[in-house]
């Protein structure tokens, strides 16, 4: 038992202290967890063993992460995104897994089946690292953000029936038994699915009931309860564990519950999936990965240029413009915690050799860590193809300077978001001239539905600030939620118009200075308007006249933002 908990500890500890260090680099934390695996794993220093215990929690966070992908994947869901999903991720892992198996047939030597799981692996890319981009960014709704998110749900959907042909075959996998695995699996799929259908009414009311008649505790257990005996019914029918709590994810993903749910569920999942990765970690041979570095380069290159290529072909093909088709596949060059799991399933079974798997291992890992740096950069590739090749940049640019022709003394919003529409208001009523600028199709579409003076465009872009009038208007008002695009409008404005005031909208204060730095003499973060308009209305509540409590307030934001002091009035 003292050894048990002294492993735990130092298998906690580094993960703590990894995650930690990644998290100020802006790195994903499954490196943090991989690389805790890898110091103290018997392949490392040797001071934690490989348990059935380790690999029985971390099966519990890979069945969580399939319940949680399951809720994305609700009919509503599917049917909104199914084009891109079926036809762009269709073209996506078909390309990949030909191109990568097809390499490991015919240049390696592997047998048709293990040379198609290992291209299928490669085929995968991190959901973790492209939605926290996308998030970021602000991108989910755009052509690559669409796009992006599209394809990782297909990837999602062939990663699982990649894993149950792995927990379907024996050991030792021969072409002699196919046939009768993928009836058994086919079988079994039939099997679930009609359950699934049969059971969907009733497993929502039965959650309601739950919500309504107990503590926060009593829905939890019963989630957990359902996630966990549908893994063991897939498991006991011969398909592997996270595929019942997948169909019950998407059994329940159209209820009331969903985002309940995910909000429940998420703590359990971070942390047994943690451990999944420690466990992937510890399987992680360094002997043979240094053994032939070499090879671990070459197989890092050959992922990311041909996920590149294949992403970028399918999705030039499918008619986004050249400069959402580099950003799609820079942000998807990578692979992901899907791949890792089906090598090192395939490794576990022995369809692959260590002296194969584990270079595999090695790099799939590696493009992980490469992944966040070649999102950053998908960015700024994408904008410079825009510029330089796309001609509806400047079929745009001409729309907002016919608009914005007749203007000037004017405020151009940049971003016209629901904080926007309010600043619209405030400018119409009183009888100021504006124009938004909104990259969002769906807020530019509610912007114009309302009354507002909106058009499409990137308000990044210098070329589209200049075409709506930032050399001759008074002001610009920043409202986009990412920073760095902040810092770029501002920096643009600025650079345009020296003498133009610059306000800017935040989500928090995590980067007021940045935006001080670039110019901006009014930053408002949304969490300090949202406290300290409510301190307004209580010290006004409470018989402070309205002038006294607008001193007082401007007195706290002076003194919550010292970074504005540095930028001249």
């Amino acid at each position: 038992m003292e050894e048990q908990l002294a492993q735990t500890f130092l298998l906690i500890a580094a993960a703590f202290v990894a995650v930690a260090i990644l998290a100020r680099l802006r790195l994903s934390p499954v490196l943090g967890y991989l690389a805790a695996g890898l110091l103290l794993g018997p392949h490392g220093i040797g001071a934690v063993t490989d348990s059935e215990g380790t690999h029985f929690f971390g099966e519990l966070g890979i069945a969580l992460l399939m319940f949680v992908i399951g809720l994305e994947f609700s009919v509503p869901r599917l049917l909104s995104s199914g084009g891109a999903m079926i036809g762009l991720g269709f073209g996506t892992v078909a390309g990949a897994t030909l191109l990568a198996g097809a390499a490991s047939h015919f240049l390696v030597g592997l047998p048709l089946l293990p040379a198609a799981l290992l291209g299928g692996a490669i085929a995968m890319s991190s959901t973790a690292i492209i939605q926290k981009h996308l998030v970021d960014t602000d991108a989910v709704s755009s052509r690559h953000g669409v796009a992006a998110t599209g394809i990782v749900l297909f990837e999602d959907l062939v990663a699982l029936i990649l894993l149950s042909l792995i927990a379907a075959l024996p050991d030792a996998a021969n072409e002699v038994e196919m046939e009768k695995v993928l009836l058994r699996m086919g079988v079994s799929f039939v099997a679930l699915a009609g359950v699934a259908l049969l059971a969907r009414r009733t497993l929502g009311r039965l959650l309601g009931w739950v919500a309504r008649s107990g503590p926060d505790e009593t829905f939890l257990l019963g989630v957990l309860t359902l996630v966990v005996g549908a893994s063991l019914a897939a498991e006991k029918i011969g398909l592997s564990l996270p595929i019942g709590a997948f169909v019950v994810g998407m059994m329940v993903g159209e209820s009331d519950f969903r985002h309940q749910l995910e909000e429940e569920i998420r703590p359990f999942r971070d942390l047994l999936l943690g451990v999944f990765f420690v466990t992937i970690g510890m399987s992680v041979d360094w002997s043979q990965i240094l053994a032939q570095p070499a090879v671990t380069f070459l197989v890092l290159a050959a992922i990311l240029v041909v996920k590149f290529l294949v992403v970028f072909g399918v999705t030039r093909l499918s008619g986004l413009p050249a400069s959402s088709a580099v950003k799609t596949g820079l942000l998807l060059a990578h692979s992901g915690e899907l791949g890792l799991l089906i090598v090192g399933r395939s490794l576990d079974s022995a369809l692959l050799s260590p002296a194969i798997g584990q270079p595999v291992l090695g790099a799939i890992a590696a493009s992980m860590l490469v992944g966040p740096i070649l999102a950053q950069w998908s960015d700024r590739a994408g904008d410079l193809i825009l510029r330089s090749r796309d001609p509806r940049g400047a079929e745009i640019e001409t729309a907002v300077r016919t608009t914005s022709q007749e203007l000037k003394g004017h405020v151009v919003l940049a971003g016209c978001g629901p904080v926007g529409r309010l600043v619209a208001l405030t400018l119409e009523a009183s009888e100021i001239p504006y124009l938004a600028i909104e990259r969002n199709v769906e807020r530019l579409r509610r912007a114009q539905q309302d009354g507002h003076k909106a058009v499409f465009g990137d308000a990044s872009r210098a070329g589209i600030l200049k075409a709506a009038g930032v050399d001759r208007a008074a002001a610009i008002i920043v409202l986009v939620n990412n920073w760095h695009r902040s810092v770029r409008i501002i920096r643009e404005a600025k650079r345009l118009n020296p003498a133009i005031h610059v306000i800017a909208s935040l989500r928090d204060d995590a980067h007021l200075g940045e935006l001080a730095q670039a110019g901006a003499a009014h930053v408002f973060p949304e969490n300090y308007a949202a406290g300290l308009g409510l301190g307004a209305q209580a010290l006004m509540t409470l018989g402070m006249s309205a002038d006294d409590a607008t001193d007082r307030i401007r007195a706290m934001r002076a003194q919550l933002s010292p970074d504005l002091q540095i930028v001249p009035r």
